[in-house]
């Protein structure tokens, strides 16, 4: 246990008699009712790996603004590149503050149903740039290890509420997700900053459940509880921080917390420290309708039923409409947009061939 955050052994847990699970049980659950996130040991991604995939992710941002570009999200829900100031997340609070201080670039599973209007919908194609191949090669092998941890985690929430290990992977078996890497510049780099800006600005994730991968530094991540208002969680080499996002509140109907969290902005302190985190934002199925849980395994809140789809993809339309607003997003805001799933400039469909049917999305394309 370090504060209100504790550390969670995912080996650990598998290997624990009634009585030791049913202690880690009541741990887990006390931060995620209080706060909404932990620490994740015993995951078995690999160190090298997560080395590999922060320097390739890296490398994109260093391509110049014309090689970036064409990679440039066009609309909800897509890949791709996300320029520096081109983000708006405290929107989703009501608080409309300067432009977030990074870039991104996300990445996420190209499935395959049959319905081409649909998977161009809520599984989008990647845009991996022919400059740097490595970044698709470790995106691949990266992202399989974040999809199998991800499942882990659910099946050990499932079991935290005394459930069926796979009450929540069921409603999971095609989840849309996607993987983010993004890069926190300098302020060297950046200049000078705007009153109240961050490198995030305050906000709660989408989806079920965030898995970062975070660098320690002066400017980086704090949580917000309300015993302790806003700090910084503790930083353990190796270890993944588990967010429990809006999804998953709503479907434990408010008996745990969505992590409020934020980045905050270069410190004149350390005016050459950049940070990379990588960021994997697990929803679920896009078609499944989340009941939340009755009492006493639910919160009792009274929160309706939703579909998975139409909330994430409502919630990225009303960031990117006040983007949009303030002239820092120049894409679609359609809900629908009909044809394939491969766009010009990304991998040979033929990785991973088109089936019919909803299967399983294993990883990117």
């Amino acid at each position: 246990m370090t504060g209100s955050v504790p550390i969670v052994d995912l080996e650990a847990w598998r290997a624990a008699d009634e009585e030791n699970r049913a202690s880690l049980a009541e741990i887990i659950d006390g931060a995620l009712h209080t706060v909404g996130t932990f620490l994740l040991a015993g995951h078995g991604v690999p160190a090298e790996l997560t080395a590999r995939m922060r320097t390739a992710g890296r490398s994109f941002f260093d391509l110049p603004w014309e090689k970036k570009e064409p990679h440039a999200v066009q609309r909800p829900h897509d890949n791709g590149w996300r320029g520096l100031v081109k983000h708006r997340t405290d929107t989703i609070e009501g608080t409309g503050g300067a432009p977030d201080l990074h870039e991104a670039f996300h990445m996420g599973p190209t499935h395959r149903t049959g319905d081409d209007a649909f998977d161009a919908l809520y599984y989008p194609a990647n845009k991996w740039p022919a400059e740097l191949p490595e970044l698709r090669e470790t995106a691949l092998a990266y992202t399989a290890h974040m999809t199998r941890v991800a499942g882990a985690v659910m099946e050990m929430l499932a079991g935290v509420l005394g459930l069926e290990p796979a009450f929540f992977t069921s409603r999971c078996e095609h989840a849309t997700w996607t993987q983010s890497v993004n890069w926190y510049p300098s302020l060297d780099t950046v200049g000078q900053t705007a009153e109240g800006q961050m490198r995030v600005g305050p906000h709660t994730d989408f989806g079920t459940i965030t898995l970062l991968d975070r660098q320690q530094g002066v400017s980086g991540l704090e949580v917000w509880s309300e015993e302790d208002g806003w700090f910084a969680p503790p930083f353990v080499e190796g270890t993944l921080l588990v967010n429990l996002g809006d999804l998953m509140h709503q479907w434990t109907d408010g008996r745990w917390r969505s992590l409020r969290h934020r980045v905050l902005a270069p410190s004149a302190s350390a005016p050459q420290e950049e940070l990379v985190s990588l960021v994997y934002f697990f929803d679920a199925d896009p078609e499944a309708e989340l009941v939340p849980l009755a009492a006493p395994v639910g919160g009792g809140a009274g929160m309706p039923t939703v579909n998975v789809g139409e909330t994430i993809l409502k919630k990225n339309i009303q960031m990117l409409t006040d983007l949009k607003g303030h002239g820092l997003f120049q894409g679609e805001l359609s809900l629908s947009r009909p044809g394939s799933a491969d766009s010009p400039g990304s991998s040979p469909a033929d990785d991973h061939p088109s089936r019919p049917g909803r299967h399983p999305a294993q990883g990117p394309q």
